[in-house]
């Protein structure tokens, strides 16, 4: 027997709860709660709603309704089930049986007052995937405020497990801040004692870039091409990671390389995406024994601009500069900067004092005519004092 909807006590508060019938899920939620007329019900409190009705679980289904005042969250109240049709009415003790409607959440267009159950979409509306984060999270039980842990300094310590501390290392170990140069540091003198020889020295600058590992992909590439031997790749640190245990590495490093994350190959990875954004390296280091050397190599556009991996376009010729900085025992500081434009060669050259200066300029004649024997003559030769130096200068005037 259906009770009468004009019995007295009996009257819908929610606005809107009349069309909650069109509504499928509400049409689901008074299917279940039919056979159960006259019988009581639990239902949990799952929130306080802000216009002051509740968010009640009952019957498998988040349902919305009025609850008497000072009802808290997280209690479970024994609910009577009045009516199933035309809407649910259920009964809180002795008080008015007030009727409830399947929650929507708030945003959910087309839907009355009613909450899809996990994952489905609203009524009239087009279904939205939902995320896998989402889903746990919609599945997840609400926890009163008052029964949330307190997180002071009694409280225990989180740990992360085994995989996190895996992972933040090699983020910690990879990251390089952003801006800053790609350095490669020397783990020995590019020449050997004595005499450098310019060719001996000019092959092991090219080694010290090329053998980096930051140009690998480029370069397995142009082994695939026929352009490059594999001898080549197995002097660059890649190659020599995925054939180490190959070599007969020891019991030991293999187990210790099985421990954790590879941290060179994500410093390596990370090197790389710099060198690329930024279109220059680094390398610092001895030239000789005893010599320290840094030396810069920058691609720029042709305002000047560092580039990365982006191509020139055809009336546009690359720009590459090539700087070097030394402190020679007798020159003191010198610093040299060479410009590369298609076939232009433009040099600076920055001594710290006047009499380093001088000897350079007294120098500069065969140093352009060996760049015209190469085949490269200089289209500019500049020679000055460093800034700091010519500062120095002046204060001393």
């Amino acid at each position: 027997m259906q009770t009468r909807l004009d019995l007295p006590g009996l009257r819908p508060l929610l606005p809107g709860a009349g069309q909650a019938v069109a509504d499928p899920r509400q049409a689901a939620f008074q299917r279940t709660l039919a056979p159960l007329v006259g019988q009581s019900v639990k239902g949990e409190v799952l929130a306080k709603l802000s216009d002051g009705s509740y968010l009640v679980r009952v019957a498998d289904t988040n349902a919305r309704m009025m609850l008497p005042g000072g009802t808290q969250v997280g209690v479970d109240v024994p609910l009577n089930v009045v009516a199933a049709q035309p809407r649910p009415l259920l009964q809180v003790g002795t008080g008015q049986a007030q009727p409830a409607t399947v929650y929507t959440p708030p945003g959910e267009a087309d839907a009355p007052a009613a909450a899809l159950p996990q994952g489905a979409p609203a009524a009239g509306a087009q279904a939205r995937p939902m995320s896998a984060a989402a889903v746990l999270l919609n599945s997840a039980p609400l926890v009163a405020a008052d029964q949330l842990p307190t997180l002071d300094r009694s409280a225990a310590q989180a740990t992360l497990s085994p995989a996190a501390r895996a992972i933040a290392s090699a983020l910690t170990q990879a990251y390089t801040a952003p801006g800053a140069p790609v350095t490669i540091h020397g783990k020995g003198p590019l020449v050997a004692a004595g005499a450098p020889d310019p060719a001996k020295l000019e092959s092991a600058l090219k080694n010290v870039l090329g053998e980096s590992g930051l140009f690998y992909e480029s370069h397995v590439a142009d082994w695939a091409e026929g352009k490059r031997s594999l001898q080549d790749l197995a002097r660059e640190p890649q190659m020599q990671r995925m054939t180490a245990p190959n070599q007969g590495a020891s019991t030991e490093s293999l187990a210790k390389a099985m421990a954790g994350p590879d941290l060179s190959a994500a410093q390596m990875i990370n090197l790389q995406l710099h060198t690329q954004e930024q279109g220059k390296v680094q390398w610092h280091g001895e030239a000789w024994p005893g010599q320290r050397m840094e030396w810069e190599v920058a691609r720029e556009d042709s305002e000047g601009r560092s580039r990365g991996g982006g191509r020139d376009t055809p009336d546009e010729q690359p720009v590459w500069r090539s700087g070097v900085r030394f402190r020679f025992p007798l020159l003191g500081q010198v610093n040299a900067s060479v410009t590369l434009v298609g076939d232009q060669v433009q040099i600076q050259m920055q001594a710290g004092s006047d009499d380093t200066a001088a000897t350079l300029k007294a120098w500069s004649g065969a140093l352009q005519g060996a760049l015209e024997a190469a085949g490269m003559p200089l289209s500019s030769l500049s020679i000055g004092l460093q800034p700091d130096a010519a500062a120095k200068g002046a204060d001393a005037s």
